[in-house]
């Protein structure tokens, strides 16, 4: 059931249905839930572990299916002098008081480190669930889990000096700190899994699955917030009179809705493949240790 609701949700994201797309997500991640708490036996600590982690991914996906009629991209505005548009694309007229862009947008970076907090949650849970496991003599694979790991802290690190562009450090750090330190978490069960490896190294996989997934998560959230404060801190007469449409309502000729969003179906595979591929891989590295 968790798979195929899975397979759903990233067929639904391939065309573009951002809320179907979330509901199948959060069906599957609720029917994973149920999985690990009838799978057979295991370690205790690891069941709950693994159960807390997804059901808190589970929680926020909620909260973020909630907040999605909200969001400043399902609502086309005009700053600052028109109201946003009906359904037809014909102007509402004018309203008192409209909220600009940047009030929009600051809104909607507010959501998104709120999600990055459920996301450091999770993982940290996951993380216990992982060293909760048996620790195996395996070299080959400890070293490769290391060199990955190690990559990956390299990519994380190059990300965030990239956005330092002229922007500060504080306040991008202020703004993505939650989904920095997913990554970085993230980043250290990669290394951890390496020598906590089930017989289909699914516990590898998942956690490698896991840190690309936040390490999305922070790129999304630092390239929002810095694209925030280039225009908030460009010029008056740029922030205070320009009327600038910002639209992601739907496509506004037949070939764009016809095409297909594959990068977002990648990720949202990627998403819900991770935590998936580390529950199983931990439950069965549990149930090999309880037999043994």
């Amino acid at each position: 059931m968790s798979a195929a609701a899975a397979a759903l949700s990233v067929l639904a994201e391939l065309v573009s249905a951002g809320r179907p797309a979330m509901q199948f997500g959060l069906a599957s991640s609720a029917a994973l839930v149920g999985y690990v708490l009838l799978a057979g036996p295991a370690v205790p600590r690891v069941r709950l572990a693994l159960v807390a982690g997804i059901g808190l991914f589970a929680v926020f996906m909620a909260v973020e299916l909630w907040w999605l009629p909200r969001q400043p991209g399902d609502v086309l505005w005009m700053t600052p002098f028109y109201a946003p548009l009906d359904g037809s694309g014909a102007s509402m007229g004018p309203v008192e008081n409209p909220p600009t862009m940047l009030d929009q947008w600051r809104q909607m970076i507010d959501h998104e480190r709120f999600s990055a907090v459920g996301l450091l949650l999770g993982v940290l849970c996951l993380a216990v669930a992982v060293i909760a496991l048996p620790v195996r003599q395996q070299p080959m694979s400890t070293e490769f889990a290391g060199i990955v790991a190690v990559l990956q802290l390299a990519v994380v690190g190059a990300n965030v000096w990239s956005r330092v562009d002229g922007a500060p450090l504080r306040g991008l750090l202020g703004a993505g700190w939650a989904a920095l330190l997913a990554a970085l978490m993230a980043t250290g069960v990669v290394a951890l899994s390496g020598a906590r490896v089930d017989r289909a190294a699914l516990v590898p996989l998942g956690a490698l699955l896991v840190a690309v997934s936040t390490a999305v998560a922070f790129e999304d959230l630092s390239s929002t917030w810095l694209t925030w404060w280039k225009f908030s801190n460009g010029s008056d007469d740029v922030v205070a009179d320009a009327a600038i449409a910002v639209s992601v309502a739907g496509p506004t000729d037949v070939s764009a809705a016809s095409s297909l969003d594959v990068s977002a179906a990648v990720r949202t595979a990627v998403a819900l493949a991770g935590p998936a591929l580390l529950a199983v891989g931990s439950l069965t590295a549990s149930r090999d240790t309880d037999r043994t």
